[in-house]
């Protein structure tokens, strides 16, 4: 038989050979894809519920407390974080974590992990509306990222700032409680002039009563001193008609006597 006879032989040995290897190299290339996929509808899934939420997300997240997770992640740099919280473009916190958002999409899949994993450790709430599932704060992406000593300064910074806002926390109830101590003296000096401002008052009333007593009273002294005045006047009057009669009647007599 000639040589290239056995050619096709050998071919179908070594293809049967190697089929025991192709196979579960192309099922794993196929649950690879399938995988990526399925990532790649969750992901999809995540972001649609994400802008679904946005109005809500972007009233109610504060984009400088994600922020610093988020550059712990490698997913933002120092100039994002800037332009998100500085820049005259965005004026409101709303339209900061907007933009913020948009950002991190733009990331693709490290931006979602980010992301969630930023609102798992700082918003559970939202991020249990999203995904379904109860936050556990692994903080993984720093743990990758940057190892346990990564994760351990992210968590001195986070330390630090709880302890600075304590600390303004206190200062500000310090400063509210010596506003409501000015406060209740205050209200005590006003308490005690508004009763002051009471017996005052309880003083005018009697003073008002008193006068419109007063006053009735002189009305009818009026009366009765007119009247008198009337009375007076008639009975001078009547005297003087009786000196008259009484002259007139010493006028009569007179001449008989003489």
């Amino acid at each position: 038989m000639p040589a290239h006879a056995f050619y096709p032989v050998l071919l179908q040995h070594s293809s049967d050979l190697l089929v025991p290897f192709i196979l579960p190299a192309l099922e794993n290339a196929s649950l690879q894809a399938c995988s990526l996929l399925e990532q790649e509808e969750e992901e999809d899934t995540i972001w649609e519920k994400i802008e679904s939420a946005r109005h809500q997300l972007t009233r109610s997240l504060n984009p400088a407390k994600l922020t610093p997770y988020l550059r712990q992640c490698r997913v933002i740099d120092e100039q994002d974080e800037e332009e998100v919280l500085n820049s005259c473009r965005f004026p409101c916190k709303s339209n900061q974590t907007g933009y913020l958002m948009d950002i991190l999409r733009r990331r693709g899949k490290r931006g979602y992990e980010a992301f969630l994993e930023s609102l798992e450790f700082y918003y559970p709430e939202h991020y249990t509306r999203l995904t379904g599932r109860e936050p556990a704060q692994r903080c993984s992406m720093i743990l990758g990222r940057e190892g346990p000593e990564g994760l351990t300064q992210f968590l001195m910074m986070e330390v630090k700032k709880v302890r600075a806002q304590r600390k303004e926390h206190l200062l500000k109830e310090h400063q509210l409680q010596v506003k409501n101590e000015a406060l209740e003296q205050e209200k005590a000096r006003l308490e005690q002039q508004l009763q002051e401002l009471l017996k005052v008052q309880e003083r005018c009333q009697r003073l008002r009563e008193e006068w419109d007593t007063n006053s009735v009273e002189l009305l009818r002294l009026k009366d009765e001193n007119y009247m008198m005045a009337m009375r007076y006047a008639q009975l001078c009057e009547e005297k003087n008609m009786a000196v008259l009669r009484s002259r007139d009647l010493q006028l009569m007599v007179q001449p008989q006597g003489v």
